[in-house]
């Protein structure tokens, strides 16, 4: 019997969490279970899963609280109870939404939607998985995530152990089942001819790329004052960074460039934007940076790794569940520039280690990280849930 699984994300704009979805559901096997996305209207995220077999339906109903950041997510008080009723229409839509589709299950896969579609599943009766995909640091969003739980009593799908032990001491019980990627679109070789041009990169400058969203926990202020001290030990390096502002910090981008600027390294950064073509671009570069606080995974880490590029990344959240320090990449606390920059200058000093570092990434992404292992795990919880 095929059942019927209702995947719902509130985002509008990509998201790496998006990406992963769809992903994972191109690769369920569908001859057991039938997805359905529940989406807003103008999900440029969509694009992602055409050609993966769902059904997509534009009934997420757009709302103002989609705008409260983590932090606002808890407290009490008349802000919070504003929050609460603001939470009343997008509850009774989803409701009656779930009565026409009649999943088996309900698959929620962002912040917003663990709480407003998980509160009507359960009004349905319906069995609620959480894909948990942040680390929630701060106290309101914590105090909330306590309560969320114990009110709705979901299933958890944590991306690694570090999101998983969120719920430590929670009734909920929690299956922790790293991201996967799609291998076979993260290939090494050369990058394409004229990318180098394009973007404005010398042909033979040992290239740094960071790929992600410009806000601030992914840490780009740290990585611009690691790279003036990179520049000082290698001149003739560049950093690419490709990502744009996404979500509320409007004039972050603007306050990255003057702080190159201010920092005297503008020339030897070079800003890209939000790029479709990630596996070219990682293709052309020396190494890949993840300069996070609090990073919950880092699914670009795969696809360096899988594209053969040695990795410096902090050592944060999941990510040591990724990289192995001294083997597929340097590992550096979160928040310090001097040791990402010396991390970054020494294996763009010694292309041998780096090319060591980065045929070891491309094995353990191979072994651990394959999206269609990821699917068929989910796909088993699915069936533990269903019986």
């Amino acid at each position: 019997m095929i059942r019927t699984i209702a995947y719902v994300d509130h985002a509008v704009e990509v998201g790496g969490a998006e990406k992963s979805l769809c992903e994972l559901i191109a690769h369920l096997d569908q001859e057991r279970f039938r997805p359905v996305i529940l989406h807003p209207p103008g999900a440029e995220w969509t694009r992602y899963a055409e050609g993966a077999g769902a059904e997509l339906r534009a009934t997420v109903p757009l709302t103002g609280l989609y705008a409260a950041t983590r932090s606002d997510l808890g407290g009490g008080g008349i802000a919070g109870a504003r929050r609460v009723m603001s939470g009343f229409t997008p509850v009774a839509r989803l409701w009656r939404e779930f009565g026409r589709v009649r999943p088996a299950l309900v698959h929620t896969n962002s912040a917003k939607m663990h709480l407003l579609a998980g509160t009507a599943a359960r009004l349905r009766r319906l069995p609620l998985v959480w894909h948990m995909r942040d680390l929630l640091t701060e106290p309101g969003a914590r105090a909330w995530l306590e309560r969320a739980v114990r009110r709705l009593r979901p299933e958890v799908i944590a991306i690694s152990k570090a999101v998983a032990a969120q719920f430590e001491g929670l009734p909920c019980r929690v299956h922790i089942i790293p991201n996967g990627i799609p291998l076979d679109r993260f290939l090494p070789g050369p990058a394409p001819d004229g990318l180098r041009e394009q973007l404005g990169l010398p042909e033979d400058a040992p290239v740094a790329v960071i790929v992600g969203r410009l806000t601030p926990w992914k840490g780009h202020q740290t990585l611009l004052r690691a790279w003036r001290e990179v520049v000082a030990n290698v001149p003739q390096a560049r950093l690419l960074i490709v990502g744009e502002v996404a979500f509320w910090e409007e004039s972050y981008a603007g306050d990255l460039r003057a702080l190159a600027d201010d920092l005297g390294i503008a020339e030897s950064v070079h800003w890209s934007g939000f790029r479709e073509d990630v596996p070219d671009l990682l293709r052309l570069a020396n190494l890949l940076v993840l300069a996070s606080t609090d990073e919950p995974f880092g699914r670009v880490l795969i696809e360096a790794m899988a594209i053969g590029l040695p990795v410096v990344a902090t050592a944060s959240g999941g990510v040591p569940e990724i990289v192995i320090d001294g083997e597929t990449g340097l590992l550096v606390p979160p928040g310090e520039p001097g040791a990402l920059g010396d991390a970054i200058a020494t294996l763009l000093a010694n292309p041998l280690q780096a090319t060591e570092m980065g045929a070891a990434g491309r094995r353990r992404a191979l072994e651990r990280f394959d999206v269609r292992r990821v699917a068929r795990e989910v796909g088993q919880v699915y069936e533990e849930i269903l019986r």
